[in-house]
């Protein structure tokens, strides 16, 4: 597929899977609205958002491999994330959560010689008792992968069908929904490089609740509501500079042998069957995600209030 690099670089921060509720054997939540402290922004319940709360994510082995020809296209994987909820304001009737993110890369090629690099990433939660529960594609919690875009900005960034979590009384229901978001993005090019080409964005983002399932890590077992999300979407750049502005490939029916072939195309498909996970469990959070790079977190520290 050509220019294969720039979609699975979308694919990557852009695509998710979550999960949800009870604990099983859990540890006890600080606090949770307690002595009259205020409880988690919008309700809820299964992504407590507190200021000062703060959720620590280490790799774990995914369950599979992923396939050689694309694990050379993946992004680097974290060792760790750190998530903390650092302000929640009231502004024209909804809630604006401010997290900040710090991923961190081990860089190391001997053992002898520790070598990491943190990146620190802002990200934004708004929500309403509507109904609305809109994450920004920079947050892990958007799709299981730590987001932070080195040279893109969203300058259009619209949803135009239902929201990131659809909650029913602060948790997941039985109902599947679709999120649709419609975007353009600018891309910045570094100091002797040429100029870069912005584009479009569409994805459409099919969440399908599954059944419980137990999680093990090593804050303890849980009984998780596992949340799955089903992505399709494609991206077309302003400036096609390819063969007749065809610069990917696409699939089509040859007219004359009626046989399916590989022809160029303006719209640049993201991967088909790209589904992600993420369990989360009432009054904890996010406990383990795995999205479609075999890239998989677990949780290893929290702070709850």
């Amino acid at each position: 597929m050509r220019n294969s690099a720039l979609v699975f670089a979308f694919a990557s921060t852009l695509v998710w899977n979550v999960g949800i509720r009870d604990s099983d054997a859990a540890p006890k939540k600080k606090g949770a609205a307690a002595g009259g402290k205020a409880g988690p922004a919008c309700g809820a319940k299964v992504l407590p958002l507190v200021v000062g709360n703060s959720w620590t994510y280490h790799q774990a082995p995914a369950p599979a491999a992923l396939p050689e020809n694309l694990a050379r296209l993946a992004p680097a994987q974290p060792k760790q994330i750190v998530v903390s909820v650092t302000a929640i304001e009231n502004k024209g009737g909804d809630t604006h959560v401010t997290l900040e993110e710090k991923h961190t890369f081990d860089l190391s090629r001997d053992p002898k010689e520790p070598k990491l690099a943190e990146h620190v990433v802002k990200a934004t939660i708004v929500c309403n008792e509507k109904g609305k529960f809109d994450i920004s594609p920079e947050a892990f919690y958007f799709a299981g992968e730590p987001g932070g875009f080195y040279g893109l900005t969203f300058d259009k960034f619209d949803r135009k069908k239902e929201t990131s979590l659809k909650l029913t009384k602060g948790a997941i229901g039985e109902n599947e929904w679709i999120e649709e978001i419609s975007a353009h993005f600018t891309r910045q090019a570094t100091k002797g490089e040429a100029k870069l080409s912005g584009g479009k964005l569409e994805l459409e983002r099919k969440f399908i609740p599954q059944q419980l399932e137990s999680v093990v890590t090593k804050l303890g077992s849980y009984k998780a509501e596992k949340l799955a999300v089903t992505t399709t979407g494609r991206v077309v750049l302003d400036d096609r500079l390819a063969p007749n502005g065809k610069p990917c490939s696409g699939k089509a029916i040859d007219p004359a042998t009626k046989a399916e072939t590989v022809v160029p195309t303006e719209i640049c498909e993201l991967p088909a069957n790209w589904i992600n996970q993420l369990w989360l469990v009432e009054g904890v959070g996010v406990v383990q995600a795995l999205n479609s790079y075999a890239h998989m977190y677990q949780l290893v520290e929290s702070n709850v209030k």
